[in-house]
C-alpha cells in the first residue's frame, strides 16, 4: 500500500514530533539486518517510584504537590525569552515563574492555577477506596482477570488510582508477566546493547530532545529520562527490523516511563505492538496498514454519529488522514494534556482500539456546530485544537456516551480488506 501523502497536512515542521523525514509521511527508519532475538521479560519487580525534586536527575515521577521553580533557574526548557512561547503560546519573560505539575511538566501560572482548582475539586476519600480496590486486584491478578471482567471494565473507566497506575497498566497488558519469564531474563539488556544501523541511530537521537520537552525526566540531553528512552527505542529497533523506529514511537515510550521503569517500559511497549488487542506494529510497519483501516473505520463511524459533519467534510475535502493520524499513531499523546491522557490509556488498555474512536468521535460532536461552519483553511487547525480547555473527566464522559459495537468496527475491517483485495483501495 503507498503510504498517504495526507500526512503532510499534521506532520508539520517545528512540532515536537517533527517533520517528516521521507516523503509526507512519518518519517520511518528501519534496519534491514534479520537478526534480533525472539522477545519475552525478564524477571523484575514493579517499583512504584517516588517524588523527585524538580532538579533531580532520576527516574521518577513528579512530586505530588505542584512544585514551583523559576525560569531562568531551569536549564534546557522550551519556554524562554527570545522569541521562544510557552506551552501555550505567547512570550514568557526570562523571570516569569514556572511550576512543575504531579506529573512532571513545567507550566505556567496559569496552568498551575487551573491544575490547583481541579486537584481540589479530587474526593481523598474516594481515591483512597479505589486504590484499596485496585490493590486487591492486581494481589491475585490471574483470579481478577478471570472472575472480574465487568469490574476490571469499570473501574478502568473509574480511572486507575495515580499510586498503581504503571503497575495496573502492565497487568492490563500481560507485560508483566512476560517480562517475569525466565525465559526473557537478560534479553532487554542485549537488546540495548546491540549495535544496529547507523541511520537508525541517528534518527532516534534527532528525535530524543522533541519528546516531552517540558517534563522533568527527558528535558536534558545528557538526562537518565533521555538516556533510557534511548535505551527503549534502539532495544525495539533492534528487536523488531521491519519496523524499526517510526516518529511517533518516543512519545507513546516517554508515557509508558512515566508510569514504570526502564525495562518495564520496553515490554509493555513490546505488548502494545504484539498482541493482538492492541496490535500497534501493524500501524507503523511499512506503509502503515492499520492507520488506513482506521480512517476507513472513522469515516463510517462519522457517518453513523455524525453525519451531518461527515456530509460537509465530504463536500470540502477533508478527509480523516487529514487530522487523524496523530490520534492513532501517538494515542492522543501529541495533543491532550496529561491529565486526561492517563484516563484515556487506562481504558484504551482494558478495552482497545475502541476508546480511542469514542473519543475521536466525542471530541468532533463537542464542537460539531462551529466545525459546520467552517471553510475547509479553519477546519483543519481547529480539529488539531479540539482538546483546548477540555475538563478531563467530562472528555471521559462524553466518549463513554458514544455507543457502538465492536462488530461494527469488525465488519468493516472485513469490508476494508475486501476493497483492498480488490484494488477499489490503494
Amino acid at each position: 500500500m503507498e503510504e498517504s501523502s495526507a500526512f503532510a497536512a499534521e506532520w508539520e515542521e517545528g512540532s515536537p514530533l517533527g517533520p517528516p523525514s521521507t516523503g509526507t509521511s512519518p518519517a520511518r527508519v528501519t534496519d534491514q539486518r534479520s537478526e534480533g532475538s525472539r522477545p519475552g521479560p525478564s524477571s523484575s519487580a514493579a517499583s512504584q517510584q517516588q517524588p523527585q525534586p524538580v532538579s533531580s536527575p532520576t527516574p521518577a515521577p513528579a512530586p505530588r504537590s505542584t512544585t514551583s521553580v523559576t525560569s531562568s533557574n531551569t536549564a534546557n526548557t522550551p519556554n524562554r525569552k527570545s522569541g521562544k512561547s510557552g506551552k501555550n503560546g505567547g512570550d514568557m519573560d526570562a523571570d516569569e515563574q514556572l511550576f512543575v505539575n504531579e506529573f512532571g511538566f513545567e507550566i505556567s501560572t496559569e496552568e498551575m492555577k487551573r491544575e490547583e482548582v481541579y486537584v481540589k475539586n479530587i474526593d481523598g476519600s474516594r481515591v483512597i477506596r479505589r486504590e484499596v480496590k485496585w490493590s486487591n486486584m492486581a494481589a491475585d491478578w490471574t483470579a481478577s482477570e478471570s472472575k472480574m471482567t465487568d469490574k476490571i471494565k469499570e473501574r478502568c473507566r473509574k480511572g486507575i488510582p495515580s499510586k498503581l497506575r504503571g503497575v495496573a497498566w502492565q497487568l492490563l497488558l500481560g507485560s508483566r508477566s512476560e517480562m517475569q519469564s525466565p525465559a526473557n531474563v537478560g534479553v532487554y539488556d542485549a537488546l540495548k546493547k546491540k549495535r544496529m544501523d547507523t541511520e537508525v541511530q541517528g534518527i532516534i537521537e534527532r528525535d530524543l530532545a522533541r519528546t516531552f520537552p517540558t517534563h522533568v525526566l527527558f528535558r536534558d540531553a545528557d538526562g537518565i529520562g533521555q538516556t533510557q528512552l534511548r535505551n527503549i527505542l534502539r532495544a525495539y529497533a533492534n528487536i523488531d527490523p521491519e519496523v524499526g523506529y517510526v516518529q511517533g514511537m518516543g512519545f507513546i515510550v516517554g508515557t509508558l516511563m512515566t508510569q514504570m521503569d526502564e525495562e518495564e517500559s520496553f515490554w509493555a511497549l513490546h505488548s502494545m505492538m504484539h498482541t493482538e488487542k492492541y496490535r500497534l506494529r501493524d500501524m507503523f510497519r511499512p506503509g502503515f496498514p492499520m492507520l488506513q483501516l482506521f480512517f476507513f473505520q472513522l469515516k463510517k463511524l462519522m457517518a453513523e454519529h455524525l453525519p451531518k459533519l461527515f456530509k460537509r467534510f465530504e463536500e470540502i475535502g477533508v478527509d480523516p488522514s487529514f487530522f487523524a493520524s496523530q490520534w492513532f499513531l501517538t494515542l492522543f499523546v501529541y495533543h491532550f494534556q496529561f491529565r486526561a491522557l492517563l484516563r484515556v490509556w487506562d481504558i484504551f488498555f482494558c478495552e482497545g482500539w475502541k476508546e480511542i474512536f469514542r473519543v475521536a468521535i466525542a471530541l468532533m460532536k463537542w464542537e460539531e456546530k462551529e466545525l459546520l461552519d467552517m471553510p475547509f483553511d479553519k477546519v483543519l487547525p481547529a480539529l488539531k485544537l479540539l482538546h483546548e480547555n477540555k475538563n478531563p473527566d467530562e472528555i471521559l464522559e462524553r466518549s463513554l456516551k458514544v455507543k457502538f459495537k465492536t462488530e461494527e468496527l469488525m465488519k468493516w475491517r472485513v469490508e476494508y480488506e475486501a476493497q483492498l483485495r480488490n484494488g477499489a483501495i490503494r
